[in-house]
């Protein structure tokens, strides 16, 4: 049962906020599943991208502007836009994780 609170929290965390930057920018396709395939793409793209580039500066320039082809593409809209979601949906997935953190920490009970 853990395991796919797990799942649904990352689902929430890594794809809704594509969904979001994708429906602010205008794209023709913004369901979740239409989000889902582009995250499941991104993540294999950066795994490969991360073994193929050994300089992370050239690695995060590629990863770029793949990136924003493969959602431009998937999501029906433009590089320009592409790249415009993956900047909305970044802030927001930072986002989360900082507020998870806090709270994550608030409830932990200080080590004495």
């Amino acid at each position: 049962m853990e395991i796919l609170i797990v799942f649904a929290v990352l689902a929430v965390a890594l794809v809704v906020p594509v969904m979001f930057g994708a429906r602010l920018v205008g794209a023709r396709k913004t369901g979740f599943g239409s989000a889902l395939l582009a995250v499941v793409i991104l993540a294999a793209l950066s795994a490969v991208i991360d073994g193929f580039v050994a300089n992370d500066l050239v690695a995060i320039v590629a990863m770029a502007a793949i990136g924003a082809m493969v959602l431009a593409g998937i999501l029906g809209t433009t590089f320009l836009r592409g790249l415009a979601i993956s900047v909305i949906a970044t802030i927001i997935q930072v986002g989360v994780i900082l507020l998870l953190a806090v709270v994550l920490a608030g409830s932990i009970p200080p080590v004495s």
